[in-house]
């Protein structure tokens, strides 16, 4: 099929009894640019359904490429943002809803939430393409290295990273987005005395819990911010090999990815999927070729 949109075309000037249907219509639904699928849905029931049905069986839509460019001293002021479809092969230029005002760096929590943390504001965006961003005051604690997770649809839970001698280290408080409000609950574990800040903590959350994980240790605790208590510790270095892991969330499940051997000599980089109430069975699902492995040390050790 030299030239989809031709046959598309030539398809929309047809009349509804001859109309392309069937296998044929998903076949060329599958190679249209996923932006363009939105109005083609709309041309008949007949047409929204085989929409549905290419997406789901013929040519999945693919994760999508978020990309941001700001700069490293105030005033923080932003290039524009763009998102990459690859099932469409473009760039599509992202303009934020209201006019984004750029207060501080702007950092991510796993792939959906953006957040911005000052002293006098505190902006967050969590819709896929990150066009809403909403804005609030800051937490009562001021941090400047904050764990900051969204668990579910209603809680923006900030935790340790805090900077005055006088604050507890290992704070936490919860921003609710129905009452918009901040409360301050249990703090993290006494175990992340030490670690409780974004730059040794991976953190991880799901529609339920939030996953705190010491990047060194491997040790894991999770938090309920409906109970508002936590859970654990939990040893989740299945591998003796492991000397330094992060996690992350696919389809509601919690992943680990470990780096094996030493920072001086990485040996392999595994990706297990972690099951069971204490987190006790392992499963492993990915290994890094070990060319590439080669390719990502270059010349500095990791750690």
């Amino acid at each position: 099929m030299s030239n989809v949109n031709e046959v598309l075309s030539l398809s929309l000037s047809l009349s509804e009894s001859d109309t392309i249907r069937g296998d044929v219509l998903e076949s060329i639904l599958s190679h249209v640019p996923l932006i363009h699928l939105v109005p083609v849905s709309h041309v008949s029931k007949s047409w929204n359904r085989a929409v549905f049905s290419s997406l789901r069986h013929s040519n999945k839509p693919k994760p999508w490429l978020i990309l941001h460019s700001q700069s490293s001293r105030p005033p923080h002021s932003a290039a524009p943002a763009f998102a990459y479809d690859p099932r469409s092969n473009l760039w599509l230029r992202i303009t934020p809803n209201p006019p984004l005002e750029y207060v501080s760096d702007l950092r991510s929590s796993g792939s959906t939430l953006l957040y911005m943390l000052s002293i006098s504001k505190f902006s967050f965006s969590f819709d896929p393409l990150h066009m809403t961003w909403h804005q609030t005051d800051p937490p009562l604690v001021w941090r400047t290295d904050p764990v900051v997770a969204l668990v579910g649809r209603r809680h923006i839970v900030v935790a340790g990273g805090a900077c005055d001698f006088e604050d507890d280290p290992l704070s936490i408080e919860i921003y609710d987005l129905e009452t918009r409000k901040w409360e301050i609950c249990e703090p993290l574990p006494a175990i992340f005395k030490h670690s409780a800040a974004s730059t040794w903590l991976s953190v991880a959350s799901n529609t339920k819990k939030l996953y705190a994980m010491d990047q060194a240790s491997g040790i894991m605790c999770c938090f309920d911010p409906i109970a508002r208590i936590w859970s654990g510790p939990f040893d989740l270095r299945h591998d003796p090999n492991i000397y330094f892991s992060v996690i992350g969330i696919s389809r509601d499940n919690l992943i680990m990815v470990g780096l094996l051997g030493n920072s001086e000599n990485v040996q392999g980089i595994k990706i297990w999927e972690l099951k069971g109430k204490l987190f006790e069975f392992s499963k492993e699902i990915g290994v890094v070729p070990t060319e590439l492995v080669d390719k990502l040390k270059g010349e500095h050790a990791w750690g």
